[in-house]
């Protein structure tokens, strides 16, 4: 299993990492709060802790911890999995 692999579906918590940016409050299975990409007024950013992936329904954002990364800090695919590797989250 390549890194990418590792930290996108099982080595990072998004749950941990997106807690970092804003508030998620729970819903059901799912966590739910603003989302960070765009000027959310509601709760359209939703994540799953089980699958580990995140889905925003107002900009259409989506992905695992490495996308969460790349979008919030504006890094590379390599730049998201090496912060990963290096916060050992």
């Amino acid at each position: 299993m390549s890194a990418e692999e590792t930290y996108s579906h099982a080595g990072a918590d998004l749950v941990s990492i997106a807690s970092k940016y804003i508030l998620l409050v729970e819903s059901r299975r799912n966590l739910k709060g603003r989302c960070p990409f765009h000027a959310d007024q509601g709760t359209s950013f939703m994540l799953s802790p089980e699958k580990n992936i995140f889905k925003c329904f107002g900009c259409g954002k989506d992905g695992g911890p490495i996308e969460f990364i790349m979008y919030m800090e504006g890094k590379s695919r390599d730049e998201a999995i090496q912060q990963l590797i290096g916060s050992g989250n």
